[in-house]
Order: C-alpha cells, then sequence, then structure tokens
C-alpha cells in the first residue's frame, strides 16, 4: 500500500501542493498517493480545458446555457474534481463539500443531485 500524503488544493488555480504557504489559496486539504495527485491533475486540466471552452461559447449570443454541451462538460468535470476531493479529502474538507451540496444525494429517490446542484 503507497504512503498518503497531506496535500492543498487551489480549485481556482488548479494547484495541487504539499504545503499551504505554496498555494495562492487553498480550497481544500487531501490525503492521496502519487497516483492520486496525478489523476487529480489530470481532472483539474480537463476542467480549465472544459473552461475555455465555455468561454468561447459565451461569446456566441444566440445559444441558450441549458443546450449547451460545453457547459455540461464543464459542470461533469467539476463534479468528477469534487468527487475525488471529498473522497481523499479531510473531514473539514468532506464537511465543507457537503455544505456546498454538490454531491448531495436525494434521499427519497437515490437520484443524485449534483448537477443540478453545480449550475
Amino acid at each position: 500500500m503507497e504512503t498518503r500524503n497531506t496535500y492543498f488544493i487551489d480549485i481556482s488555480s488548479g494547484d495541487i501542493v504539499p504545503h499551504a504557504e505554496e498555494a495562492k489559496s487553498v480550497s481544500y486539504q487531501i490525503h492521496a498517493t502519487p497516483e492520486e495527485v496525478t489523476k487529480l491533475k489530470t481532472l483539474l486540466e480537463k476542467n480549465h480545458d472544459d473552461e475555455m471552452s465555455t468561454f468561447t461559447r459565451a461569446h456566441i449570443p444566440f445559444r441558450e446555457y441549458h443546450k449547451d454541451p460545453e457547459n455540461a462538460q464543464y459542470d461533469h468535470s467539476m463534479k468528477e474534481i469534487y468527487e475525488m476531493i471529498f473522497k481523499l479529502g479531510t473531514d473539514e474538507t468532506r464537511t465543507n463539500i457537503k455544505k456546498m451540496g454538490v454531491l448531495n444525494y436525494n434521499n427519497d429517490t437515490n437520484t443524485r443531485q449534483d448537477i443540478e446542484n453545480l449550475k
């Protein structure tokens, strides 16, 4: 079993650093293996690409948000990032993500509400 190290995540910049002082701003703290950090970095890079697609789409005034595959892909990549951070996160990290409501389940139907909460 690989050793897990502590890392600090800055969602806005996509930084994953071992010391909080190295981040521009710390969003979350996780405990992860090097492989898990690599996977999370890949997700953050993909999300950045998705964000650039939404920026480009935003300059097309006649396309509505809810009929926009670029925004749907961005929402999906954000969900994947929050799922992984939640899985690897400290208790405080998990609590903060729960408060955001982006990964909540609807207890009545067991359907996920995270995509709706990201919009």
